[in-house]
């Protein structure tokens, strides 16, 4: 028994480094694919100068993680995995040759930026075979989780780094504004990175690992975690202030991925530790083989407890710790219970999760008012001017890829001041909620109406012809006319409203916002109860009939 104890721990020795060894391929294919970012960044933003250059690095990065995913065709990798993630980057890649060939000053944000959403997606297909994969090792040995997890925590580190980045590469390009909600996923993904990074703190052991990696660790912390994250910090404020990043796309991939290049280092030393500690226990198994039939009894029973210890009070509860910490990263519940039967240090460690669980519990409840606080109106409930401004200018940026065109609707109460000065505010108020409420009633599931600031309002119809848009506005201004309220003394309130329509194209959102407000005042002028159209809907309206026009005049 003793003998074959020793060779069951032996072949287990030699099946975990095999399942390391062919574990790495996994990883560097993972890695390239991120990788391939960096080169495809700087190819779509280079002058003509610069543009073989960047071509050839993009070539060499495409066959580096042609040749890591060609490894794995004769692997257990599923085919079908494979082929989704060869197709995220085959238009990916298609996407970066054409914008490669753009003219500099016509190069559009969206060409750019859905290259690389294309690019994203490669790497999210490619996740579920790392996924796979993993739990593959694990079904073999739960021993392996604690590589395989801290092998996963890198490499997501390294991916949300460039991701975070990628963000960037767009608005750079074409020296634009940085996007609101680009905005938005980078203080997300920013704050996903300091919660590895802060795990990976948490499970660090100077004393037992290699110096080299505390050393790199040191060193991803100082390049990476305080001069990477502040180089993207400076670049988001900087276009706040001035409107454009302070560099231009070229220069900041290569000041970032510098930054990043410690983050994919510490992930490859790791490994490598990892492997040369599984070649170690295979050299330990093999010679404990020799010297197993002396100790057979002592060591059988020793084995057996181990294990039984080792699996139901260690292994156990760290895999599921470990699979709690992904979920937490990922925002998904988590279901983990202490349980008396825990040694100490997991009880501890469980504890420390329950703590995590319950502050992202929090974070998310308040991230998710401020959110909501952010984009809308406290009086009316509707949206407010910034989530109405951000709508409006990914409309305009968007513009050519529209099935129809959307337009603006301004909306302005007839002497509002006049009910406010003879009823006072708690019935201006009123009259604000019950007109939100019928326009909100009166437009469809696709459009946006918000309050545009004061007695205003702004309707932005996203399906909707010229003729559909001059119906809909006579129609609100109608059944403005005809609402009836009464205030508490009995008097009956005679509300209407003045309407400005323009036609959101490829000008800029705040010249659509002009063109609306100058045809809202030329309605308030004629004598306001009016709608007026900017010139181009005026111009677009003259294809139809005249009696069509008069239909519109009194429906």
């Amino acid at each position: 028994m003793s003998i074959y104890n020793s060779i069951q721990a032996f072949n287990r020795a030699v099946t975990n480094l095999a399942d390391i060894q062919g574990f790495s391929f996994v990883f560097m294919a993972a890695s390239f694919i991120s990788a391939e970012r960096g080169p495809a960044n700087i190819l779509m933003s280079v002058d003509d100068a610069s543009r073989d250059q960047a071509y050839e690095n993009w070539q060499i990065a495409l066959q580096k993680t042609d040749a890591a995913l060609s490894k794995l065709d004769t692997s257990s990798v599923p085919r079908n995995l494979l082929k989704d993630v060869r197709e995220q980057l085959r238009l990916g890649r298609m996407k970066v040759e054409a914008a490669q060939f753009t003219n500099p000053g016509t190069l559009r944000y969206g060409e750019i930026h859905e290259a690389i959403v294309h690019l994203f997606q490669a790497r999210e297909s490619y996740d579920k075979i790392v996924q796979q994969q993993g739990t593959e090792l694990l079904r073999h040995d739960e021993d392996l989780a604690a590589v395989v997890f801290r092998v996963t925590m890198l490499s997501n580190l390294r991916e949300y780094a460039g991701r975070l980045g990628s963000y960037l590469i767009a608005p750079m390009a074409v020296r634009k504004p940085i996007p609101a909600e680009n905005v938005i996923h980078m203080r997300i993904i920013g704050g996903r990175i300091r919660e590895i990074w802060h795990l990976l703190e948490l499970g660090r052991k100077p004393d037992v690992e290699a110096s080299s990696d505390d050393q790199k660790h040191e060193e991803a912390n100082s390049r990476y975690m305080i001069g990477g994250l502040a180089l993207i910090d400076h670049q988001i404020r900087t276009a706040q202030q001035n409107g454009v990043p302070a560099l231009d796309a070229v220069t900041f991939t290569k000041q970032y991925s510098a930054a990043m290049k410690p983050l994919a280092e510490l992930r490859d030393i790791y490994f490598a530790a990892s492997v040369a500690k599984f070649e170690k226990r295979e050299r330990i198994a093999r010679q404990a083989l020799y010297y197993t039939s002396a100790m057979a009894f002592v060591i059988l029973g020793l084995v057996v407890g181990l294990v039984v210890v080792v699996q139901n009070y260690i292994f156990k509860p760290l895999f599921r710790g470990a699979e709690a910490i992904v979920s937490l990263a990922d925002d998904l519940p988590t279901d983990l219970h202490r349980e008396t039967r825990h040694v100490a240090e997991i009880q501890t460690l469980y504890s420390a999760l329950e703590v995590i669980a319950i502050k992202l519990k929090e974070r998310s409840f308040l991230v998710a008012r401020l959110e909501h606080l952010a984009h809308t109106d406290g009086l009316t409930g509707l949206l407010n001017r910034r989530a109405l401004d951000i709508l409006g200018n990914s409309a305009t940026e968007n513009y050519t890829d529209l099935e129809s065109i959307p337009f603006l609707m301004l909306v302005d109460i007839d002497n509002f001041k006049t009910i406010n000065d003879k009823y006072g505010h708690v019935v201006g108020d009123e009259v604000l909620r019950e007109i939100a409420q019928l326009m909100q009633n009166n437009i469809c599931d696709s459009d946006y109406v918000a309050r545009f600031g004061g007695e205003e309002f702004a309707i932005l119809l996203n399906d909707s012809s010229c003729m559909d848009a001059a119906i809909i506005a006579q129609k609100l201004r109608l059944a403005v006319e005809r609402l009836a309220m009464t205030t508490s003394d009995g008097s009956v309130l005679k509300i209407t409203a003045s309407f400005g329509v323009a036609q959101v194209g490829d000008q800029s959102w705040s010249e659509t916002v002009n063109q609306a407000d100058l045809a809202l005042y030329q309605a308030k002028k004629a004598g306001r109860n009016r709608v007026r159209f900017a010139d181009q809907v005026a111009d677009a309206l003259e294809q139809y009939s005249g009696a069509e026009i008069e239909a519109v005049r009194h429906s």
